[in-house]
């Protein structure tokens, strides 16, 4: 398994990921600025052998990956606050209530309002906003009753405890709050539709120590016993 670390313009961040610009998966109301970086991080489609992987292989991996990356460029006094945006379906979003609390009910999050009406079958969109240790988020990522490789998109923030409640608290992607989070934030993860790749997105990390960081992480994880 190859994994490549690809820089590009951070004002193409949102056409790359292929969600569309509306609704709870759309972009967020922010502009990121000039001194801002992005990353695409994805996983070759052939192996060290030129061995073709399959896409369901890839996407497993990915799953997996998120969560080390996050591990990568978290700092110690930050929070992760993780958003699940997608159809409120099994298979879909409804996957991410089971990880809302642990088992003893600890937990902080927030969930959009929806409804629905007509009897009719209908798409209902919804969002489910987590803080989240490392360890909850690791699960997280790998539980298949979450569409991430289907219509669920997952983004996740670095912040300081002060933001955690504003972030869990914000609903829509419009909202006027999100650039002070934005701006203040370590950093943004966020999956590509399909589940192809995550983008990476921060003001912290020039493109050299985001890489050293991301390779440290998972040199170490390739080596450890």
């Amino acid at each position: 398994m190859i994994v490549r670390i690809n820089q590009f313009d951070v004002a193409q961040t949102e056409s790359n990921a292929g969600w569309g610009n509306h609704g709870f998966r759309g972009g967020l109301e922010h502009v990121w600025p000039a001194d801002a970086n992005a990353f695409e991080i994805l996983i070759l489609e052939n192996d060290e052998q030129s061995q073709a992987l399959a896409k369901s292989f890839r996407q497993s991996q990915l799953r997996q990956l998120i969560s080390e990356v996050a591990a990568a460029l978290l700092e110690d006094d930050e929070k992760i606050v993780a958003r699940l945006d997608g159809p409120l379906q099994a298979g879909e979003l409804l996957g991410g209530f089971s990880h809302l609390t642990t088992l003893e009910g600890r937990g902080r999050y927030a969930i959009s309002e929806v409804r629905k009406f007509q009897q009719e079958p209908g798409m209902v969109a919804g969002s489910i906003r987590l803080c989240l240790s490392l360890e909850r988020l690791a699960g997280l990522c790998v539980d298949r009753s979450i569409g991430l490789d289907h219509e669920v998109r997952l983004r996740i923030f670095s912040v300081a405890e002060e933001l955690v409640d504003p972030l869990l608290d914000i609903n829509v992607s419009e909202d006027e709050r999100w650039p002070e989070v934005l701006n203040q934030a370590g950093f943004m993860l966020s999956t590509v539709r399909g589940l192809e790749s995550m983008h990476l997105t921060t003001r912290r990390f020039s493109p050299a120590d985001a890489r050293n960081r991301l390779l440290q992480r998972l040199t170490s994880r390739v080596t450890s016993p």
